[in-house]
Parts: structure tokens; sequence; C-alpha cells
């Protein structure tokens, strides 16, 4: 089994932004708000990182870096990256489905 990566969020962020072709979105731009999610994440849940070397994430991962909590919170990740991509774009437009994400995010979050 392969260990999941920042690129695996990263990756699954950009299913819902119509971003296969990375045309919209950089990878370095969805990094960052990756990296800001783990912060994000230790905010709501210190516990996870516990024992880690990393603990707290410092917020400079690299996408072929290993994500360090289980695979579950990599969706919860991808959520945040999603919402936060979406927050850049037109901010009318694409408020409600930002919010939608944020909320995905935050749900999963408190597990």
């Amino acid at each position: 089994m392969m260990a999941f990566t920042y690129q695996s969020a990263v990756d699954l962020a950009r299913i819902p932004l119509n971003d296969a072709g990375k045309d919209r979105y950089p990878d370095a731009a969805l990094l960052s708000f990756a990296n800001h999610g783990m912060l994000q994440i230790f905010m709501r849940r210190p516990d996870l990182f516990a024992g880690r070397f990393d603990n707290p994430p410092h917020g400079e991962h690299l996408l072929t870096d290993v994500f360090p909590l289980s695979g579950e919170y990599v969706q919860i990740l991808a959520d945040y990256v999603t919402a936060r991509a979406e927050m850049t774009d037109d901010e009318y437009i694409n408020a409600g489905r930002a919010a939608m994400f944020m909320q995905l995010f935050a749900s999963g979050a408190a597990i």
C-alpha cells in the first residue's frame, strides 16, 4: 500500500475544481493552501500530532512529503484546499461552493 502525500490532497482538490490539467491553479498555490490547512487541523485537533516528529506542523511541506495523518484526513485537507482555491476566484460566483467545502473541512477536522 502506497502512503499518501501532500500531492494526494492537492490532486483530490483538483477534482471539484475541474482543474485536472493544472491550468487554473498551480501546484505551488494549492500546496500553500494544504500547508495552511494542516495548521488549521493542528489548531482544532493537536492530539492528532502527539508524538510526531513535526509536532506542531511547520507549514512548509513539499508535494512529495508523506502525509502525516491517517488516510481519512487526506480528503478533509483536500476540502480545505478546494475551499481556499474557490475563495480566490470571483467571490460572488463561488462563495456558496467555497462555504460548502469549508464546512466539509470544519466538520471533518472536528472528528
